[in-house]
């Protein structure tokens, strides 16, 4: 479970992507069959090469951890799709597992355990 915290405004990307190794790496050692990030105070805004960078560094460490479902927690006004929304949890990028983007923690948490 990863929560990022309003801090991450002030973070330079380097922080940030830093955060997200040490989650990927944890990942990969502990093999948690679930994550969460919950992004509901992010505030970091990402450079543009930010996703082709997780997908090369940061996915692959997701997948050899043998995650099965991966959550984020957006909050209320999500600028996308959520699963209370009507969206359909889908791999992502190189992911070889669902992710499902969710307004609610309780229902990111009925997600992963069913």
């Amino acid at each position: 479970d990863l929560k990022w915290l309003p801090t991450t405004k002030d973070a330079t990307e380097a922080q940030a992507r830093d955060t997200m190794m040490l989650f990927a790496a944890e990942t990969e050692k502990r093999k948690p069959r679930f994550l969460i990030v919950d992004t509901t105070e992010f505030a970091h805004r990402w450079a543009d090469d930010m996703m082709a960078w997780r997908d090369k560094e940061i996915i692959p460490h997701y997948n050899a951890g043998g995650v099965t479902k991966f959550a984020f927690i957006t909050g209320e006004g999500a600028p996308f799709p959520t699963v209370e929304s009507g969206a359909d949890p889908a791999p992502d990028g190189p992911a070889i597992f669902p992710t499902g983007w969710f307004a609610s923690r309780d229902r990111a948490y009925q997600w992963l355990t069913s």
